[in-house]
């Protein structure tokens, strides 16, 4: 399930991998009437039984301040700017500026572990970047998760 805010929903359709801020929470809203038209089950219902089965998704988002000079930094970012080995404790997986799919620019980076991931951008048209972090098992961990996040970012951007 994705939807407002998270960070990129990836839905395929005629080559496009990834949707904008504009369409994040209109299409899964359009795609959880069609789940209760289809299934007549509620959504929620479907995926607190996934939750229950695969284990809970934590996410939070946090902004931190940015300049005009870095977010466009930010923007550009190569993967090998990151330079980490561990997040929150665990081993890196992956460090991602490009889309998987079509290797595309994701206009900020993407940090994996395990245990979890963030994503950091940087806002259109305000003055910060956005951090968002998911944590697969942990909620309590999706704190330190975020904080990480923000020191590996300014470093990247130092």
């Amino acid at each position: 399930m994705a939807g407002e805010e998270s960070a990129g929903a990836s839905f395929s359709r005629l080559g496009r991998q990834r949707l904008d801020d504009r369409q994040d929470g209109l299409v899964p809203a359009l795609l959880s009437a069609e789940i209760t038209a289809r299934t007549g089950r509620d959504p929620g219902d479907a995926y607190r039984a996934m939750a229950r089965e695969l284990g809970a998704v934590f996410a939070n988002r946090v902004d931190a301040s940015a300049n005009v000079e870095q977010k466009k930094k930010l923007a550009k970012l190569d993967a090998k700017q990151v330079r980490i080995t561990e997040l929150a404790g665990e081993p890196i997986d992956q460090i991602l500026t490009h889309a998987p799919g079509n290797d595309a620019a994701i206009g900020g980076v993407k940090v994996s572990s395990r245990g979890g991931w963030f994503a950091a951008r940087p806002s259109g048209n305000r003055g910060y970047f956005k951090i968002y972090g998911r944590e697969f098992s942990r909620p309590a961990h999706l704190g330190r998760l975020i904080a990480e996040a923000q020191i590996i970012v300014d470093a990247a951007l130092a």
